[in-house]
Parts: C-alpha cells; structure tokens; sequence
C-alpha cells in the first residue's frame, strides 16, 4: 500500500489457475495490512492482458463474491499501456467485470493517470463522507 493506493503489477496471459493464485495474494496482503479508510486498487498489466475463458470466468466469480468492507477499495484501476498484449480486446471485458458489481472502474496506459483518477476518487469518498457527518 502507498498511502490509500494499493498497487500491484501482473503478468499475463492469466488461466484459471493464476487468478486463483493472484486472488490469495490480494487477500493475504489486505488480511496483514488491513487497511482502513478509502483506498483504490491499482493494477498494472506487464506482457500480456489476455485471459483464457476460463480464468476470465472464475476472475468474474471472484469479483463478485461477497467480502468484508476493509477488503473492497471504492474503486479500481487497470493500467494496460498500449503495447500489452491483448489490451484493446480484454479492456472491455474487465470493464464490464467491475460495472456488473458496481464498482467505479478506470482504464489508463499511464501509471501517473491513473494515480490521478484514484486520487479524484478518493478525494470524493472522503468528502461525502464528511457531508454525511
């Protein structure tokens, strides 16, 4: 976690077994670091985004399996720079992903764009809160 950013990098292309593999890192990580607050999670795509059918089914049931607060960020964030394999075909697919559970969801080529967006977002949460105070 840097700050209320919780970053990570991924290589792909991603099967059944490697979502499975990345989804209990994620969970390991949020169990030791608890975090507290309005986070967003940052992935950045290396090599390749492609996902086989199967990993992209089971990416889905993860995402949309009922978890505690601290272990959901109000928001998430692909970084897929243009030369990634598969960026433009899986892009929609992962967007969809994220709007079926509504969850904001952006998609950036740049590190630096999507920490902006994240931080708009975070800027926004903390401040509904203190409206709803």
């Amino acid at each position: 976690m840097d700050g209320p950013l919780m970053h990570y990098e991924c290589r792909g292309p991603f099967n059944k077994e490697l979502v499975d593999l990345m989804a209990i890192a994620q969970r390991d990580f949020l169990l030791a670091t608890r975090p507290s607050g309005n986070w967003v999670s940052v992935c950045t795509m290396m090599e390749s985004a492609m996902t086989s059918p199967e990993g992209l089914a089971r990416y889905t049931e993860i995402m949309a399996a009922p978890k505690p607060d601290n272990m959901v960020p109000i928001a998430t964030a692909f970084v897929i720079a243009p030369d990634v394999e598969g960026s433009r075909i899986m892009a929609p697919l992962y967007a969809r992903i994220y709007s079926d559970i509504g969850r904001p969801f952006g998609l950036f080529e740049t590190m630096a764009q999507a920490q902006a967006w994240a931080q708009t977002r975070i800027d926004q949460a903390d401040a509904d809160k203190s409206a709803q105070a």
